[in-house]
C-alpha cells in the first residue's frame, strides 16, 4: 500500500535526564509518512535520529518537542 511523505521541520530541546540544566534547543529536517502530529513526537526513528543528531553517549535523554512544523506532502512510498 501506497502511503504520503510529508516534509516536517522540528524544533526541540534536550538534556539528560535529571539534570538542571535547560533545554538546548536544536532543529531537524526531515521525512514522515503521517502528519499527525502526536505520532511523530512518539515515532522511534525521530527519537534515533535526535540521538544521534546531538553527538551524545546518553541513551536517557530528556527530549523535549517545541515546535513541529508539517510542511507538505512530497510524494508517496513505494511499498
Amino acid at each position: 500500500m501506497v502511503s504520503p511523505i510529508y516534509r516536517v521541520i522540528i524544533e526541540y530541546g534536550y538534556r539528560k535526564k535529571g539534570s538542571t540544566r535547560r533545554h538546548q534547543f536544536k532543529i531537524i529536517d526531515t521525512f514522515v509518512t503521517t502528519n499527525n502530529v502526536e505520532l511523530i513526537k512518539k515515532n522511534k526513528t525521530i527519537r534515533q535520529r535526535i540521538l544521534r543528531d546531538t553527538k551524545t553517549k546518553h541513551k536517557d535523554l530528556d527530549i523535549l518537542f517545541k515546535n513541529i512544523y508539517v510542511e507538505g506532502q512530497y510524494g508517496h512510498t513505494n511499498y
